[in-house]
């Protein structure tokens, strides 16, 4: 539990409900559930874990729901930038068609209807992990060989690496836009997710902080026990905590600190499922969305199977038949699960990569400890007081700690691409890893503003690969000049308006003017269009998000070339030999 429950509470409401806490960007409702969607996302992932490693056996079938091993789940952080990007993008639409809710700048319940969307969309792309849990165990392993689970988790991994290092330097949102704000303003944007702190992005001082957390983590794995070396991450967690509420920044001639006790003041000592005024999330569907989301379940699916077909070395678990029951009970139950998660109002989940880094650290894969686990989530999760705490916590703290759990994936994956590696492999590991690898490096190579989401929304609009003003429908308006006025004596234009021009004794001609579409964005703020079509608009989204997304492209391109690659006879195919072998040969 002490491993997993920071992971579960980064990528569930989190940083998702973070997207509407923003001043230029708010919806006061969504953000005041932060604190709830963080406990909602423990005990979802509690009860989840305890149906994952429980097993069962559908009755009249030959599939089962579950391991039946330490499968401990938690929200994905696959679908986690979707859920960012929804949110935010809900919010920004909000305020740039003039919807009445938006008032001040805060639009109140845009936010959170967007997240219904995510939430809604996201439910029926999990029924894909339930269609592909019943099918044969032969086409599954065409669809999910160990190469492609492997490239899937570096890339997840790789995607969300540079997310960690944004929380490292002082937040996501001034990261993104620190370049393109100085070029309007000539001054960064202020990260302001720190309590009452406020410094640029890359400050001594927040740099300091996020790696106090990760130095705490070398300490303990040259210092510690099996325990503590299994549990890093939260010691870690605990001691940038630490650290952060006993230092003071002194700016301006006052003291500042890192921590504010508003939300912890304002959260419930017990909360549980729909308290808290959330309710049932009114789920609705994005159908923009749902070819991304369909991604993310395929990549997801392919975690499920490299890190079930783990947890079974682990176990001990050798026989092909046994281990083939078990990854398609993992499968179903990630599908089953992911759907009563969102019932619960909280992103999809999944079973998460970290099992396997403790089981193999602890030498423990006893079932009862997953059941533990699960309870003890879900106990902490009613806690409300600990959510709020932990939606408190100093962003580059929370950076500290999320860089090395989303380096984890990363590594997941590159054993499982180890083990798969060969010459056909090798070469298709190289081709997904340039694309997969080259958009983390270089988002804005299909979309013109890469990931600055806030001015960078000028360039959005007028460049990349599909410029978004080319499925506008409705521009804006703009009064231009077509031929000035003119005061005219002989040749001479004396410049007079229309009364001064008549005491000269010139000839007066009025200006002529029209209205005209206004198809530039220029510091706007992205705010340039007044509608959208909807199927143009669908189109550009969905394919710009497979472009432009590490784990959707990289994988994509795997699959392809998985299946069109000729395996090779004349035996280069099979693993090359290690230089020990030679030289025994």
């Amino acid at each position: 539990m002490l491993g997993m429950v920071a992971g579960i509470a980064t990528s569930g409401g989190f940083l998702i409900a973070g997207e509407a806490c923003f001043p230029w960007n708010r919806d006061s409702e969504m953000c005041s559930y932060q604190s709830f969607l963080i406990s909602t996302s423990w005990m979802t992932s509690g009860l989840l874990t305890l149906i994952q490693v429980f097993r069962f056996k559908i009755k009249g079938t030959p599939f089962y729901i579950g391991t039946g091993l330490i499968s401990v789940m938690g929200t994905s952080f696959t679908f986690l930038p979707l859920g960012q990007e929804i949110v935010a993008s809900g919010i920004s639409a909000c305020r740039s068609n003039g919807d009445p809710r938006c008032v001040g700048g805060d639009c109140m319940g845009c936010g959170l209807e967007a997240y219904g969307k995510y939430i809604g969309t996201a439910i029926t792309a999990s029924l894909f992990e339930i269609v592909i849990a019943i099918l044969p165990k032969k086409i599954r392993d065409a669809i999910f060989p160990p190469v492609i689970c492997g490239i899937a988790l570096m890339m997840i991994g790789i995607g969300l690496i540079g997310s960690g290092m944004k929380y490292y330097g002082g937040g996501v949102f001034c990261a993104q836009n620190m370049l393109s704000r100085s070029a309007t303003f000539g001054g960064p944007h202020i990260c302001n997710e720190s309590g009452e702190v406020q410094l640029a992005f890359g400050a001594p001082e927040y740099i300091g902080l996020a790696t106090s957390v990760v130095l705490f983590g070398v300490l303990v794995q040259c210092l510690g026990s099996p325990f503590l070396k299994s549990t890093f991450i939260f010691w870690s967690l605990c001691f940038g905590c630490f650290v952060s509420g006993v230092s003071r920044y002194h700016g301006g001639g006052t003291e500042q600190k890192y921590w504010t006790p508003g939300k912890v003041d304002a959260a419930p000592a017990v909360t549980f499922f729909w308290a808290g005024g959330f309710g049932f999330v009114p789920f609705s569907f994005a159908p923009e969305y749902f070819i991304p989301m369909l991604i993310c379940s395929y990549v997801t699916t392919a975690e499920t199977v490299g890190d079930v077909l783990m947890t079974c070395q682990f176990s001990a678990i050798s026989e092909t038949e046994e281990v083939n029951k078990r990854i398609q009970g993992g499968i179903m139950a990630d599908g089953i699960n992911s759907v009563i998660a969102g019932i619960c109002g909280s992103p999809p989940n999944t079973t998460f990569s970290g099992n396997n880094g403790i089981i193999a650290i602890s030498r423990c894969a006893w079932r009862s400890a997953g059941f533990s686990c699960g309870i003890w989530l879900f106990l902490l999760g009613m806690i409300g007081k600990l959510g709020a705490s932990f939606a408190s916590i100093p962003i580059p703290v929370v950076g500290g700690m999320v860089l090395q759990t989303f380096t984890m994936v990363f590594v997941a994956g590159l054993e499982l691409v180890g083990k798969a590696m060969n010459r056909r492999n090798s070469y298709l590991i190289m081709v997904s890893l340039c694309f997969g690898l080259g958009v983390a490096m270089e988002p804005q190579v299909f979309q013109g503003n890469g990931v600055a989401s806030y001015f960078g929304k000028n360039l959005d609009f007028n460049y990349g690969l599909w410029p978004k003003k080319m499925v506008c429908s409705k521009f804006p308006t703009e009064t231009v000049t077509v031929t000035a006025a003119t005061c005219m004596v002989g040749t001479t234009d004396l410049g007079l308006d229309s009364a001064k021009c008549t005491i000269a004794g010139g000839s007066y001609k009025a200006a002529v003017t029209k209205t005209v579409p206004d198809t530039d964005c220029v510091n706007k703020n992205g705010f340039c269009c007044l509608a959208y079509d909807a199927g143009g608009l669908m189109m550009r989204t969905t394919l710009l998000i497979i472009l432009k997304t590490p784990y959707a492209i990289a994988p994509i391109i795997a699959m392809i070339l998985n299946f069109i690659l000729p395996v090779d006879k004349d035996g280069d195919d099979m693993p090359s030999k290690d230089s020990a072998e030679i030289a025994a040969a």
